[in-house]
């Protein structure tokens, strides 16, 4: 408590508003703005966030691969590989992720997997469109076909519709997965898409045989 001295032996209480006279307010105003800001940070975070997480468009792709012949039409002695085919935009940074997610897949299962990337081009573009990083990687994977889709319309066949998606065939053409392999945009990590196809590859019984698409719309 303070105190004013007056006469001796003898003490006042002191006003504290005379002792700090000078205190300052924080003007209204500023509150305001924190506020504001706070509102548009908290916005911009959650946004992106559902970016992140908010898969995209994809359908049910068909029963058999159109892409090879029918499995009545195959020799038995070649119904011995899986295919995953894969729908690439070459200027989607978020398919990095998924590639990264097939390889760690392939180091899971045996030599048997055959992989097809489609590589997403707008029509009547020049073929040098699909050039750079995510392109060059391509060349990387093993057992792998490099097949240029204008306007995606082979991807858009197999139901495929977003960079990244993945359609999973068995020896005799069969589909039995469709679905992304990385949890949100960009994220890699341990993930049922990836889980499910190993097991699959493995003649486990899997999972999920579907799982949301996470990357740039074709």
């Amino acid at each position: 408590m303070l105190y004013r001295h007056t006469d001796p032996g003898s003490h006042q209480i002191a006003d504290p508003l005379e002792v700090h006279p000078k205190t300052r307010k924080i003007p209204p105003v500023l509150y305001r703005v924190a506020v504001v800001w706070a509102c548009i940070l908290a916005g911009l975070f959650f946004a992106l966030i559902a970016y992140g997480t908010t898969p995209g468009p994809s359908s049910l792709p068909p029963t058999q691969s159109p892409l090879r012949p029918a499995s009545g039409e195959l020799q038995s002695s070649a119904a011995t590989d899986w295919e995953v085919v894969m729908a690439v935009h070459p200027k989607c940074s978020c398919t990095a992720a998924s590639l990264n997610e097939l390889n760690r897949l392939l180091s899971q299962v045996d030599d048997n997997v055959n992989c097809r990337f489609l590589v997403y081009h707008p029509a009547e573009t020049d073929p040098n469109w699909i050039d750079g990083r995510i392109t060059s990687r391509l060349s990387e994977f093993h057992r792998s076909t490099i097949q240029a889709d204008e306007a995606g319309e082979a991807a858009r066949e197999l139901g495929m519709q977003t960079s990244g998606a993945v359609v999973v065939f068995d020896p005799h053409g069969k589909t039995r997965f469709h679905g992304g392999i990385t949890v949100s945009r960009n994220h890699e990590g341990d993930n049922l898409g990836v889980r499910s196809i190993s097991m699959l590859i493995q003649g486990q019984t899997p999972p999920l045989s579907t799982t949301p698409v996470f990357g740039c719309r074709l």
